[in-house]
């Protein structure tokens, strides 16, 4: 499920959580198994691809009341383990919104989650099929550098918060512009504009350009580093 909070300058995007159901040598089991997964992931889907632009919190309060079928659908068909659980508690916070009226209720679900809902789902935040180069990039050198200034932009709240977390990274940002050419070409353009954004940004002294809604470049070159967010 997709979850936006827009502030000043930076959009964070939060997903529910999930885990996959275990592997059962009963057929009936298994296929019991697949149709909860398809029944919780279809309501996740249809969140997130009407979430798919919005920009603030009480945007995705109205989806969410537009959803409640899909909301109800997930409650109804959480995967197993730690991470249904979470997946529950996040589902209980939408839920809450909903019936108070009140975006900041949303704030009271698990921040710790992350996209794995999608990823066990097979979709982005938008309910678009994942990349073929999703995770490829995972602990290169490119993506070990790359996550950590994204995770800094996207928690910063405030313009000055964004320009303090480019400034403070300005050298690791210089060091990515010369590893975009040595990028994969399915990733290597999206991380040409991103690292450009971002080096624009700091020249300027403005975070305009970073501005959006968790569907730009950034967040596609995030997913080739296998953050799913």
């Amino acid at each position: 499920m997709r979850k936006v909070f827009l502030t000043s300058a930076a959009v964070m995007a939060l997903g529910m959580a999930a885990g996959m159901t275990g592997c059962s040598s009963s057929p009936s089991a298994a296929s019991t198994a697949a149709a909860r997964k398809t029944a919780f992931c279809g309501g996740n889907i249809k969140i997130d691809k009407a979430s798919g632009n919005v920009d603030s919190a009480a945007g995705f309060l109205t989806v969410l009341k537009d959803h409640k079928s899909a909301l109800s659908a997930m409650e109804k068909n959480l995967p197993s383990g730690t991470l249904g659980t979470e997946a529950r508690e996040e589902i209980a916070a939408a839920q809450a919104a909903v019936a108070s009226g009140n975006a900041n209720d949303l704030n009271n679900a698990p921040s710790s989650s992350g996209g794995d809902i999608d990823t066990y789902c097979g979709v982005d935040g938008n309910g678009d099929p994942l990349p073929a180069y999703f995770a490829t990039g995972k602990g290169s050198s490119f993506c070990t550098t790359f996550i950590p200034i994204y995770d800094a932009v996207g928690n910063a709240t405030s313009a000055s918060g964004v320009l303090a977390a480019l400034e403070a990274n300005k050298t690791q940002i210089t060091e990515l512009a010369t590893e975009v050419s040595g990028l994969p070409s399915s990733i290597k353009g999206k991380a040409s504009a991103t690292v450009s954004k971002a080096q624009t940004a700091i020249a300027e002294n403005s975070a305009a350009s970073l501005k959006g809604n968790g569907n730009g470049p950034a967040a596609a070159v995030a997913l080739y580093c296998g953050q799913n967010q």
